[in-house]
């Protein structure tokens, strides 16, 4: 491999090299300010194969293009931004946006260091924050192969992990080198966090990604390699002992996530979304307490033990540098099985002692008494009221139609009647948001619409449909430039699912009847114009589940 570029040399006389961010068998990472856009930093990634050859370096040069046009093509937000590919020094190098934070990793060892490690709660955070991403790649034919703490950001703006150092292009380098060998498959992907089929044979699926991703979260949780985690003599996980406080139906969706077999896994991330949707009121139970105060998550206490035998420092979920927890909503707490309730006794009825004893039996007896009289003397008084009461009673009564509505009874009750007349309810009304603009839209089942404007950051535009449970909206947007993403709020102002945030298309089953906004937000400091596309169709028909046992929900 050539020798790393030395700092300060400027590239395409545009690239200023300020610091070797990273290496690996494939090239260097480099931070760079981009002197053509106000010292703007920037990621440079070399890319510098093994072979050297003029052949070799023509194929290179053309499968390294072929690559970058497909990262060219990614749009999410938690993907940095790809700006452009060159060629200089017969290295070959990409230019990406530059995601300011720390990786999970560097974010694990720091609390390490204080023995404390994620929590169940930021753990199924962090789950539902990358599942939309995978599923905007996976849409695509593109397959990371590389997840693992390394490749994954906590950026600082947001907190928000952002997915980089893509194995795509690498795959595109490997599979040159390897071009004279029978298998077509390459091995990118870390020994622990890829899974077998992609090691062995070069195969990897989406969930091939899946998988490294619940390797992450189990390593996030743990504090330990995955290697450590795994049974050599049946090569099998053993990483519950670990965290002994896990919710079942959590550790039920990263034990499928992890099957060895590729067709026992999920085999989409939107089933993993599902099936974390479903079980998302007993997440957070037994890892986190609610402040009625604030609404905000206070992470529980747990010392994680080692098992029997085991010489490692246990290990404490409580964390003093979490990651704050902006997008989880509420805790419920729940009574498992795994968790028997202790001093029945002390919840026995107070009743049973004084009833135990004759002078208790007696004092029951008379207050029973006490209550039978005044029963007696309320129903007699109730019989003598009519007679005396009867006679001055209103005429009213006699001359308002039992048909007509108590207003309508005489002119003179007008006016008294009318500083009473607000008890009917008030229309529900939409609160727009500070900035931007509102407008209604109205679609109809099978009749698509077009809706075309103009964005003007930072202001989001919003465009409300009044629609009914059960019907399919499906939303596709595009803008120039590129950049602009929506978010799809139910009536209840939270995402409809968690692939309707941060997205450029979404379709699904609508949960409510109401009013749903959709909220497109622009690329920050570009004034663009926007086209979306809606449709609306027919309830898609779903089949039963199979009924589940009472506080159990079903887990896919």
């Amino acid at each position: 491999m050539q020798p790393p570029i030395p700092l300060g040399t400027l590239l395409q006389q545009r690239y200023r090299v300020t610091k070797v961010l990273g290496q690996g068998g494939f090239g260097r990472t480099y931070l760079a300010q981009d002197t053509g856009c106000f010292d703007e930093m920037c990621v440079l990634k070399e890319f510098s194969p093994n072979d050297r050859g003029r052949e070799a370096l023509k194929k290179s040069k053309e499968l390294f293009h072929r690559e970058a046009q497909v990262l060219y093509q990614i749009n999410h937000p938690q993907i940095p931004k790809f700006r452009a590919n060159f060629e200089e020094q017969k290295r070959l190098f990409l230019v990406q946006e530059y995601a300011e934070g720390k990786t999970v990793a560097k974010t694990l060892s720091d609390r390490l260091k204080n023995s404390t490690t994620f929590t169940e709660t930021e753990a199924v955070e962090f789950l539902q924050n990358m599942l939309p991403v995978l599923s905007h790649i996976h849409a695509m034919g593109i397959i990371h192969r590389d997840i693992s703490p390394d490749n994954i950001i906590f950026r600082d703006r947001d907190k928000l992990p952002v997915l980089i150092d893509f194995g795509v292009v690498k795959a595109g380098v490997t599979q040159l080198e390897v071009s004279t060998q029978i298998h077509q498959g390459t091995t990118v992907g870390k020994a622990g966090y890829a899974p077998g089929e992609q090691l062995q044979t070069g195969e990897a699926y989406a969930n091939s990604d899946l998988y490294a991703l619940a390797v992450t979260v189990v390593v996030m949780m743990t504090g330990r390699k995955p290697e450590s985690l795994i049974d050599k003599s049946t090569m099998t996980w053993k990483w519950h002992q670990w965290v002994p406080r896990l919710t079942p139906w959590f550790a039920k969706i990263l034990n499928k996530m992890l099957s060895r077999m590729p067709n026992s896994r999920y085999q989409s991330a939107t089933e993993v979304a599902q099936a974390l949707r479903s079980v998302s009121d007993f997440i957070g139970s037994s890892a986190a307490t609610a402040d009625n105060s604030t609404g905000n998550f206070t992470p529980a206490t747990a010392t994680l033990r080692p098992p029997t035998g085991s010489v490692d420092r246990p290990l404490s979920s409580n964390n003093r540098e979490s990651v704050p927890l902006s997008r989880v909503k509420r805790a419920t707490s729940i009574k498992s099985n795994s968790y028997p309730v202790k001093n029945l006794q002390q919840q026995q009825n107070p009743l049973r002692g004084i009833m135990s004893t004759p002078w208790g039996i007696a004092i029951i007896a008379g207050i029973g008494g006490l209550a039978l009289f005044l029963i007696l003397f309320i129903i007699s008084r109730s019989l003598t009221t009519p007679s005396s009461t009867k006679a001055p009673a209103p005429t009213a009564t006699e001359t308002t139609s039992p048909t007509l509505p108590v207003s309508a009874t005489s002119p003179n009750q007008t006016a008294p009647m009318a500083s009473t007349a607000p008890s009917s309810p008030t229309p529900a009304t939409t609160t727009a948001p500070s900035a931007g603009s509102t407008e209604n839209l109205a679609v109809e089942v099978g009749k698509p619409i077009v809706k075309e404007g103009t964005l003007n950051p930072p202001q989001p535009t919003v465009l409300i449909l009044n629609l009914p449970v059960g019907q399919q909206l499906r939303t596709t947007l595009t803008s120039n430039p590129p950049g602009a993403t929506m978010n799809i709020l139910a009536p209840n102002q939270a995402n409809v699912d968690v692939f309707a945030k941060n997205t450029v298309n979404w379709q699904g089953n609508l949960p409510l009847s109401g009013e749903y906004r959709i909220e497109i937000v622009p690329l920050p400091g570009a004034v663009g114009s926007y086209k979306l596309e809606v449709a609306v169709s027919a309830p898609t028909p779903v089949a039963s589940p199979t009924p589940a046992p009472i506080g159990a929900p079903a887990v896919r």
